[in-house]
């Protein structure tokens, strides 16, 4: 997700973390506390101009000597987020790098007034990463749960509306996530495995699920579901328990018709079943959202397989 459209410009961030200090002459320093005549915060105010000027390596290796030489400074907990806000908006955005920076300041200094701040940077690194419904989803699920982080320790954060929006939006990735496994298992026969994603995908994501979509292919998953494989054993070990035997080699021709047509009257049994439920799962896309061209589709398989779409409110 590009987040450069949705976040200020790198300069004016820059200056609202560092403005303080750029605005006043720095004070002179108690003596121990200056790197080759220059106190924490003239290199603060030399790293924040390099900064604003696009120099963001030459700035970031300037604010690095506050960390490695002035550690004790009131200016290095702006300085290290002038050093991850570089990473963050520079011309050429790195987002791990930043996010390494901002986890750093957290760690450095957990009861910071600015702590809110990081973890939001930290959240929207994670976000910057998320991709296409139809890959790997690890990085949505640590930004949601950053968001959430953030929301449970700081709700009242200037940043809590934007994680808010976001959470949502980590949701509904995470949905069509899911959503885009379940229609591949559909459409690769995995009838079966497509039944129990979709089905725990509807419980899971209630609100933010696609459910034309879903309805549709739950419906396509049990319409073509064969019985399944622990079912068929289940009645062969029931079935030879019954008969007394090992194996079905001494059944005698007229036993072994019976137990055919036992389990073709299972089978049969079971598919009866299976179908049912698809036009159930029709029939709720045909009520629930009639203008969609998935419900057009659904009515048609309703119509293949002997239903027409009604009219009354089914629970959805």
């Amino acid at each position: 997700m590009n987040l450069r459209h949705a976040l200020p410009v790198a300069a004016c961030t820059l200056l609202l973390l560092g403005g303080a200090f750029g605005c006043r002459k720095p004070k002179a320093a108690p003596k121990g506390q200056e790197v080759k005549g220059m106190t924490a915060a003239q290199i603060m105010q030399d790293g924040q101009i390099l900064l604003q000027n696009g120099k963001w390596e030459e700035g970031r290796k300037t604010l690095r000597i506050i960390e490695d030489h002035l550690p004790s400074s009131v200016e290095f907990p702006n300085a290290k987020l002038l050093v991850a806000d570089s990473f963050f908006f520079g011309s050429t955005s790195t987002y791990p790098e930043a996010l390494v920076e901002y986890q750093s300041f957290l760690n450095y200094f957990p009861r910071h007034e600015k702590r809110d701040y990081a973890m939001y940077r930290v959240a929207l690194c994670h976000y910057a990463a998320i991709e296409s419904a139809e890959r790997d989803q690890t990085e949505t699920r640590r930004a949601l749960a950053a968001f959430q982080d953030l929301l449970k320790e700081a709700p009242g954060s200037v940043y809590a509306v934007d994680a808010k929006a976001k959470v949502t939006q980590c949701w509904r990735r995470l949905a069509e996530s899911e959503l885009m496994v379940g229609i591949f298992m559909v459409k690769s026969y995995q009838f079966a495995a497509a039944e129990m994603r979709l089905k725990t995908l509807l419980e899971t994501y209630p609100e933010y699920v696609d459910r034309e979509r879903a309805y549709y292919y739950l419906g396509e998953a049990m319409r073509q579901r064969p019985v399944s494989p622990e079912l068929l054993k289940q009645f062969n070990k029931d079935t030879l328990a019954r008969l007394n035997i090992d194996d079905y080699s001494k059944v005698s021709k007229e036993e072994m018709a019976r137990v055919n047509k036992e389990l073709t009257a299972l089978i049969k049994e079971e598919v009866a079943k299976y179908r049912e439920e698809a036009k159930g799962y029709y029939q709720k896309l045909v009520e629930s959202y009639p203008g969609s061209e998935w419900a057009g589709k659904a009515n048609d398989r309703l119509l293949e397989m002997g239903q027409a779409g009604r009219k009354e409110e089914l629970d959805s």
